[in-house]
C-alpha cells in the first residue's frame, strides 16, 4: 500500500491509537455531582489536547478518548486512569482499556 493511502486510512505507520473507559456511579448518586464529574474530566482533556466520544446518564459514562490528530501516548492513558481512581467517591467502578487502533480498534 502506497504512503499516501495508509495515511488516508489511518494505517501503518499512521495509525492512531485511544482507549475506552466506563465508570459506573454508585445509585445514590446525584445527577449534579455526576455533571460536575463530567465537568472536570473535560477540562482534564482539553488542558492535554485529547478529546472523548461517548454517553453518559445517572449510573454510567462511557467513553473512548482520542488525539484530534495522532495518538494518545501511554503516559497520557496513565494520567487518566490515575485521575479516575482519585475521583472515584461516587463511583462503583471504573475500567480503562488498553491503548488501540482509534479507527480499526472496534
Amino acid at each position: 500500500m502506497k504512503k499516501r493511502l495508509r495515511k488516508k486510512l489511518h494505517k501503518g505507520e499512521f495509525k492512531e491509537l485511544g482507549f475506552s473507559f466506563d465508570a459506573k456511579f454508585k445509585t445514590d448518586t446525584d445527577l449534579k455531582i455526576v455533571e460536575e464529574w463530567l465537568q472536570e474530566l473535560a477540562v482534564l482533556l482539553h488542558e492535554r489536547g485529547l478529546e472523548m466520544g461517548g454517553g453518559w446518564n445517572s449510573d454510567v459514562c462511557v467513553g473512548f478518548i482520542t488525539r484530534e490528530r495522532g495518538s494518545v501516548t501511554p503516559e497520557e492513558r496513565d494520567v487518566l486512569k490515575k485521575w479516575f481512581g482519585e475521583h472515584d467517591q461516587h463511583l462503583d467502578n471504573v475500567n480503562v482499556g488498553e491503548l488501540k487502533d482509534a479507527w480499526y480498534g472496534w
